[in-house]
């Protein structure tokens, strides 16, 4: 049964996370993080995989042209530094670049390689550029301490005047004079992939890629927002009007789409209190129209008592059964008046700002007098400056009903603790008394309609003092006119006997 019972509320949790507006917000959020990185990645190891293959030709095409230039290279001693170049073109064609480093063997310098020739010819602010990028990534340290073996390479080397070279092999040749070293390089622009060396996020097409993909992102999250911003207003609008502030749902849409929805709103709200209105002005004068026969009823007994001797108990006893039922037919009609009245709050709650404090100091000081000799005493303690949005009417039902349910039940000379604070955004009333309490199981129910569970004794006292049965209405009564308030009201048993009523108002 538990189980049965858990998986069904986690279903309805699921059901509600799936429906949630917000729910699908951070899933698109989601989604949209997540889409890119993959895709991303996936792209990423393709490309590289194609950059792979492509860094393997144009190496490979290096190291063939070193290899071909290196017996050239053993015989540079005895050519000039002039005709070195010329040496050099034949074995450059297409978008092949070669360069001739030498370092003297006597040089100090461990990195001291120079630049003595260029095929094609080259800058020397360029040739500056070339060497510094082969001392910071460590290659001529490399061929300084063997000068031996060849080197391959993939670095790549954005020269000033917009070109891109890509190394890719460096060719050593140790001769008597020093030790020569054969760079081969690609121009990138002629090879058709200026991208080739790059990390892909650096990839034109990628940049271009994703800031179409981050400009559709913002748009789907703005037109999103948009909608929650509406609901949202929509929302606001509900409580202003709720709260009687004024404004009608047609007054806060900005979506056009939602005018309808918005005309259904108001022609509901305005059937609604309409609706309260009606049940209102029906309360009062069914009440009127009940209580002016039931008053002729009872000024006509008084002659018929008059005339009846006391010595007829039949006759005594047939006024007493009268008496007693239209004692009961006024509460009743009574009750009926206010059943309809809270209806009518529920429907359509009044809403004004209210000086708790002072309604609640004027409702107990006059009930003070209402109160049977050797009766409770009421203990107050009433904060000042305490204010709600509501209606006077509502909250001093409220702490009537309270009070008469904490009277019929408190013993000869207990107390009634009556206190009132702010808590934070709450205004908060406790009503405490030294009754019986009321048994758990039975706690929960004692707001429902139509509930009520007196001893005979405390029936008797009730209907004595207030001059009314009890149809088991006050505490719900009470419950309505708090939650159409926006409020909350609690019970709960005391620790030391008794019980506590706790009524929460939002503070104004």
């Amino acid at each position: 049964m538990k189980r049965s019972l858990l998986k069904t509320r986690a279903g309805r949790v699921l059901h509600t996370l799936l429906r949630s507006l917000v729910a699908r917000l951070v899933l698109l959020i989601v989604v949209f993080a997540a889409v890119p990185v993959v895709l991303y990645e996936q792209f990423r190891e393709a490309d590289e995989s194609r950059q792979a293959i492509l860094v393997g030709a144009i190496r490979d095409k290096g190291l063939l042209i070193g290899r071909a230039i290196a017996p050239t290279l053993s015989r540079a001693d005895g050519i000039p530094f002039a005709r070195l170049s010329e040496e050099l073109a034949q074995f450059t064609q297409g978008s092949a670049n070669v360069r001739l480093l030498f370092r003297p063997a006597d040089a100090n310098d461990p990195l001291g390689f120079f630049y003595v020739a260029a095929a094609p010819a080259i800058s020397s602010d360029d040739l500056a550029i070339e060497r510094q990028r082969l001392i910071d990534v460590g290659i001529l340290g490399r061929l300084a301490e063997s000068c031996e073996g060849e080197v391959p390479l993939t670095l790549r080397i954005d020269l000033p005047d917009g070109r891109t070279e890509f190394l890719t092999s460096i060719t050593p040749v140790k001769t008597v004079s020093g030790c020569w070293g054969l760079v081969s390089s690609n121009t990138l622009g002629e090879l058709g992939d200026q991208a080739l060396g790059l990390p892909y996020w650096q990839f034109p097409e990628v940049r271009i890629a994703g800031a179409i993909y981050l400009a559709l992102a913002v748009i789907v999250l703005i037109v999103f927002f948009d909608l929650w911003h509406s609901l949202i207003r929509f929302g606001r609008a509900a409580r202003r009007i709720g709260t009687n502030q004024g404004g009608r749902f047609a007054e806060w849409n900005s979506i056009p789409e939602l005018d309808i929805v918005a005309k259904q709103f108001d022609r509901m709200v305005d059937t609604l209190r309409e609706s309260a209105i009606s049940i209102r002005r029906a309360a009062e004068e069914n009440a009127h129209a009940f209580k002016t026969p039931l008053g002729i009823i009872r000024q006509s007994l008084e002659p018929l008592r008059r005339r009846i001797s006391p010595d007829d108990t039949r006759a005594q006893r047939a006024l007493g059964a009268i008496n007693l039922a239209l004692d009961k037919l006024d509460a009743l009609i009574a009750t009926s008046r206010r059943l309809d009245r809270a209806t009518a709050d529920a429907l359509d709650p009044p809403r004004e700002r209210i000086d708790l404090s002072k309604i609640t100091r004027d409702v107990l000081a006059e009930y003070v007098h209402g109160i049977p000799a050797g009766g409770p005493r009421l203990r107050i303690e009433i904060a000042d400056g305490l204010h709600t949005l509501g209606s006077a009417d509502l909250i001093e039902t409220v702490i009537e009903n309270i009070l008469d349910n904490a009277v019929s039940f408190s013993p000869a000379g207990g107390t009634i603790r009556v206190s009132a604070r702010r808590d934070e955004r709450t205004v908060r009333l406790v009503f405490e008394d030294e009754g019986p309490g009321v048994p758990p199981d039975r706690l929960p129910r004692i707001f429902d309609r139509y509930y009520s569970v007196r001893p005979q004794a405390q029936a008797a006292l009730n209907g004595a003092a207030h001059g009314a049965p009890n149809f088991g209405i006050g505490l719900w009564i009470v419950r309505r006119n708090v939650e159409s308030m926006g409020g909350r009201v609690r019970a709960e048993n005391r620790d030391e006997g008794g019980l506590r009523m706790t009524v929460e108002l939002p503070a104004a």
